[in-house]
């Protein structure tokens, strides 16, 4: 594969991981419609690892503060919330990982999940702005919306920044809650596949890697700061119109 293909993949992944459109559909659809096979879990791991880094990086002044004084009370109330958002997800994961990976390029399964993340993001865009921070009940909301989002065709971003908002949430502390809660599941998720890459195939070569990691990091970030801007305009349901009417086109295209 190519560099160009490198770089496509990495920014595919990096906009619609960030984006609430949902980034394992799109990654599907780039393969079936361009002829690009993300080939090797190594790339997998490493275009997730981007994405990660994306989060931290735009975050890093909460991610400091939590670091650098643990013991202060609303560090300390962040970082718990964090742990007890990322139960479920690391249950589900834990429990589901074999056959969701099987079922991952199934479009039969993405189209509809993809209109389900539709009808929630409109949903969850038309509600009110809420003046909540983030407290346990919403954590455990915030933290089921990302176990589901497990699911192919649902957008992790879309269900925990769009149940942050049910949830009473203010917009900017549920898209900061949201991306920095994708940081323990990417990383456990990372885990997870770094055994199998000793077993996987030939896929890119380093530099190819290393261009479809930098493209996945640098689009993300820019992508997560157009989310937070359309956020605080309140319009997070145009994602979910995106998402129900290519949901619907991959169903009748299909």
């Amino acid at each position: 594969m190519s560099y160009i293909d490198a770089l496509l993949i990495g920014v595919v992944q990096g906009i619609t991981e960030c984006l609430p459109i949902s980034s394992s559909a799109h990654l599907v659809f780039a393969e079936k419609v361009l002829g690009i096979r993300s080939q090797g879990v190594a790339l997998e791991v490493l275009l997730h690892l981007g994405t990660m880094c994306a989060a931290i990086l735009f975050f890093r002044k909460r991610w400091g503060r939590i670091i650098l004084h643990p013991l202060d009370y609303e560090s300390a109330r962040f970082l718990g919330a964090l742990i007890l958002a990322s139960i479920p997800v690391a249950v589900t994961g834990y429990c589901f990982h074999e056959l969701i990976s099987e079922r991952f390029h199934e479009i039969y399964l993405i189209a509809p999940n993809l209109m389900f993340c539709g009808i929630f993001l409109i949903v969850a865009g038309r509600s009110g702005a809420g003046e909540g921070g983030i407290g346990w009940w919403r954590a455990i909301v915030v933290g089921v919306a990302q176990s589901i989002a497990l699911l192919p065709g649902v957008s992790r971003s879309g269900m925990t920044v769009g149940a942050g908002l049910l949830s009473g949430m203010k917009r900017e502390g549920a898209v900061e809650f949201a991306f920095m809660l994708s940081v323990p599941a990417i990383f456990g998720a990372t885990i997870i596949e770094l055994k199998n890459i000793s077993s996987a195939g030939p896929g890119f070569g380093g530099a190819a890697l290393a261009v479809a990691t930098l493209a996945s990091f640098l689009s993300g970030y820019g992508a997560i700061g157009v989310l937070m801007g359309i956020v605080r305009k309140g319009k997070l349901a145009w994602f979910g119109y995106y998402c129900l009417a290519a949901g619907i086109t991959v169903l009748l295209w299909r």
